[in-house]
């Protein structure tokens, strides 16, 4: 278990509200031993971000070339600001990386919608948000949808995190393992050729914080029913933060 911390404080509407105080555990998974900080009771805004996330203009995540298998909608810019603050410190604790500062930030609301089989090859496998060792994201689950996030090693490379110096050599294997039909669907524990490492269990207000290199996918089992609707979908907040060191 990590240290206490205050919650972010984040103006949703007219309203700033803190949760009572955050409990963060981190985990090392699989060889490489990469952190994966989760932290429940994270912000105690489920309600007032269920309520904005309800109001959002969802689009389809191509409409902004994304690869999210579903919409995106934007999230309030005063929330994304209490996340940044709030995992700079996490990142500078767990990730060795010593104090950072914000690069750059973006995030959104999610929402998975794709049926499986629509997926595209991509969407079927594990990804990494970027090969980049100082970039980390963060999902927030908002929902009661049970679907977490698991993290893999890719076989035939023993990849778990795929930076700069990896990527050309993981890409290579990984194009031409998508040329041949392999399995359909989402991807939710060991694959044709990619192995489980670890997974993380959705519960509503809990944050995961990990490197943006390292490989996961979403554990999605199934779609809920009405899976378009903020209030009944798989519903998330996500956080990509590019960091440097500080000076």
């Amino acid at each position: 278990m990590g240290p206490a911390m205050a919650a972010p404080s984040v103006s949703v509407g007219a309203t700033a509200l803190n949760s009572t105080t955050p409990r963060i555990t981190v985990r090392h998974v699989g060889q490489e031993r990469e952190p994966v900080v989760v932290i429940d009771d994270a912000t105690g805004l489920l309600g007032p971000l269920r309520g904005v996330a309800a109001r959002a203009g969802f689009a389809p995540a191509a409409t902004v070339d994304s690869h999210y298998p579903g919409l995106l909608a934007p999230a309030p810019v005063a929330y994304l600001d209490g996340l940044v603050r709030f995992a700079l410190p996490l990142i500078a604790a767990h990730f060795g990386t010593g104090p950072v500062v914000p690069a750059r930030a973006r995030g959104n609301f999610s929402l998975v919608t794709t049926p499986p089989a629509e997926l595209s090859p991509d969407q079927r496998v594990p990804h990494v948000d970027a090969a980049d060792r100082m970039q980390f994201a963060g999902v927030h689950y908002l929902s009661d949808h049970p679907a977490g996030t698991g993290f893999f090693r890719h076989r035939a490379t023993g990849y778990e995190t795929i930076d700069a110096d990896r990527l050309a050599v993981y890409r290579r294997h990984l194009d031409a393992e998508l040329a041949v039909p392999g399995q359909g669907g989402y991807v939710t524990g060991d694959h044709d050729h990619f192995i489980a490492i670890d997974a993380v269990e959705a519960r509503p207000d809990r944050l995961i914080l990990y490197r943006a290199a390292l490989l996961h996918s979403g554990l999605i089992d199934a779609l809920p029913p009405h899976a378009e609707d903020p209030s009944r979908g798989r519903l998330t907040g996500n956080l990509f933060l590019q960091c440097r060191t500080a000076a």
